[in-house]
């Protein structure tokens, strides 16, 4: 076949639907030595794929604009025309698409959650999106949880919404070096002792109930440590600042803003306890992260989140301040759960590998071929 990957999208600071469509594109052109690939970029080839291993062909459109790249060059590209498939791995597919194509649905937030987004995104993906669900020939979401919500939603698609669940990068381990540390340290200004939560900041990842239940631990004499809150601004975050000045905690919340990667295993590897109360996910990349370097993990106790740190993480509930913060205390103040959390992590971590995920998408490229090719027999 020649698969096409819409990686247009990709020129972002990459965060998690961004790390799954580069980490899986690189292992299909690492494994795959059957089908032929093109990707579809913004402006340049991203810098992720100019060491890539395999053969790829390169298709640059000229903007970045989403609106012009999927509903007008993905429409009318002569590269498209000659594909035997298109996957669209981060968003929608336009509304007219002229080849056979697939979508990574990364949950079911703008139909289940329509409140925590801008209101332009959730036109786009319930517009869009909602058309996808019913046109695209191949449907991947990344756990069991985010599956069964959309099913809520388009109960029609049962048999087609596959779950392959995303890796975890060999580079993402725990940091032991000492002078690497330190500079980290350095670099971001970051204290001898903190908690960690990383993730854009935006109503979804419920960083007010965090921060209430920080503000309690920090008041009762609990904690001594910062928080650390690594992440670009997304959207409706003032309300976060105004919160940390109203509680007088300016001095005991650090920003980072958005991290690059290879900074990111040192911070999570210093962390006493990595935070990701999460109101909803389709996944939690940074929880499986985290504990790939040996972080104790404090995340949700709903959806994909459950389902994916199981019993390698302490649970709360997202809804509930007090909760979190009895979660937090309870790691912080045992030591040997917290070792416990931390040698289960780093197992939980290695059951999640990109290889096993491109593999699973080769085998649905497959599957899609043997379909045409028995239609056109018919």
């Amino acid at each position: 076949m020649r698969v096409g990957i819409d990686l247009t999208a990709i020129w972002r600071p990459v965060t998690g639907m961004e790390r799954v469509a580069i980490e899986m594109t690189r292992a299909l052109l690492r494994l795959d030595q059957e089908n032929e690939y093109v990707l579809f970029f913004s402006e340049d080839v991203h810098p992720s794929f100019t060491d890539a291993r395999g053969d790829f062909h390169p298709v640059v459109f000229p903007v970045r604009s989403e609106l012009l790249s999927k509903n007008i060059f993905f429409t009318f590209s002569p590269a498209v025309a000659h594909l035997d498939f298109l996957h669209f791995p981060i968003f929608p597919p336009p509304l007219w698409c002229r080849c056979t194509h697939g979508w990574l649905v990364p949950d079911a937030t703008p139909w289940l959650y329509p409140e925590t987004m801008k209101r332009s995104s959730r036109v786009y993906f319930q517009t869009l999106g909602g058309r996808a669900m019913r046109t695209s020939r191949l449907l991947v979401t990344d756990t069991h949880s985010s599956r069964s919500d959309l099913l809520q939603f388009f109960g029609d698609r049962r048999d087609d919404i596959r779950v392959i669940e995303p890796g975890v990068r060999p580079s993402v381990c725990r940091v032991e070096q000492a002078a690497t540390l330190n500079t980290l340290r350095q670099k971001y200004k970051l204290p001898e002792e903190f908690l960690l939560c990383v993730g854009t900041l935006e109503p979804r990842k419920n960083l007010s109930r965090l921060l209430q239940a920080f503000q309690s631990l920090r008041a009762s004499g609990r904690t001594a440590a910062s928080l650390v809150i690594v992440g670009r601004q997304g959207w409706l975050y003032d309300r976060i600042f105004a919160e940390i000045l109203a509680a007088g905690l300016q001095d005991a919340v650090i920003f980072t803003g958005y991290v690059p990667d290879q900074d990111l295993a040192g911070l999570y590897s210093m962390a006493r306890v990595f935070l990701y109360p999460s109101l909803y996910e389709g996944f939690g990349l940074p929880c499986i992260e985290a504990m790939a370097c040996g972080c104790p993990v404090v995340t949700s106790n709903r959806g994909a989140l459950l389902e994916v740190t199981g019993q390698a993480a302490v649970h709360a509930d997202p809804e509930d301040t007090a909760s979190i913060a009895s979660a937090i205390d309870q790691v912080l103040q045992d030591d040997r759960l917290r070792q416990s959390l931390a040698a289960r992590g780093i197992d939980r971590a290695k059951m999640f590998s990109w290889d096993r995920y491109a593999c699973e998408m080769i085998k649905a490229f497959e599957e899609i071929s043997e379909h045409a090719e028995a239609f056109a027999r018919s």
